[in-house]
């Protein structure tokens, strides 16, 4: 009997997260955001505001960019860094990003 009652949890919810078209999204959108922050924190060597002797550079703001994907369209905020200093590699504004991930 118990069986039957987690299966009816699983398929409920399973239900409620396919229903949803933006929950996914929504997911995707800010795990990518989370991954540039954090790619920008290793890449300038400190988190916004901080101040360390091992920073390498400075963050200038960000730039917004859409990205298509299977799961609709995101809206990301790619962090951007003074002098000259390149972004993260694996930002959607640069290389390849799109096959490395789950895009057709």
């Amino acid at each position: 009997m118990t069986n039957d009652h987690r299966r009816l949890d699983a398929q409920m919810a399973q239900e409620v997260l396919l229903d949803d078209a933006g929950f996914l999204r929504e997911i995707v959108q800010r795990v990518l955001q989370e991954v540039l922050e954090t790619e920008m924190t290793e890449h300038v060597g400190a988190a916004p505001h901080e101040r360390t002797a091992e920073r390498k550079g400075h963050r200038n703001g960000y730039k917004p960019r859409t990205l298509r994907t299977r799961v609709g369209t995101l809206n990301l905020l790619v962090p951007r860094t003074g002098r000259g200093h390149s972004p993260p590699s694996s930002s959607p504004a640069t290389r390849g990003t799109r096959r490395r991930l789950f895009w057709p």
